[in-house]
């Protein structure tokens, strides 16, 4: 008899944890959302950052997407070190830089990446193995320090 009453309140205090932890959690999202709304300006304009910018949807960084944008040769005949990246903004300095330089599948994996620091030029040699991954599947990439992240197709769409 003593078990099933302890199964019994072993039970209805788990229950009762559960519905105490669920209320909580509900209080906690909408607390967060009110003080959001209580210290946002009716006047400005909330910016999501997008995952990825790109020359087609440059969104807020529209001025300066020709500064953050890979200019990038890809060499088809090389099985190594067959990608040249480079940005030429001419803008970086100690405060602002080129953090990542790679390049990325159509999973968004990361294939081979560089890793720079503050005043290293932004130009890296990557390598592509062409047999295991389709050139025309393969983003390069770019992250600033302050911009985000910058892809371009490794291979240029027809248009």
């Amino acid at each position: 008899m003593k078990k099933v009453n302890l199964k019994s309140k072993t039970i209805i205090l788990l229950a009762s944890l559960s519905l105490v932890l669920l209320s909580c959690a509900g209080d906690n999202d909408n607390s967060e959302k009110n003080d959001v709304d209580s210290n946002s300006d009716s006047n400005s304009r909330a910016i999501s950052p997008q995952k990825e910018y790109t020359k087609d949807k440059p969104a807020e960084w529209e001025g300066i997407a020709n500064e953050h944008l890979p200019e990038v040769k890809f060499d088809k005949s090389k099985t190594k070190d067959n990608i040249k990246v480079e940005v030429l903004g001419r803008k970086f300095t100690e405060r602002h830089y080129i953090e990542v330089i790679g390049i990325m599948d159509e999973r968004q994996a990361d294939l081979d990446v560089k890793y720079l620091k503050r005043g290293d030029k932004p130009t890296v040699i990557l390598s592509l193995n062409t047999k295991e991954n389709d050139p025309e599947k393969i983003k390069v990439f770019v992250k600033c320090n302050l911009h985000d992240l910058w892809t371009t197709p490794l291979i240029a769409p027809v248009e």
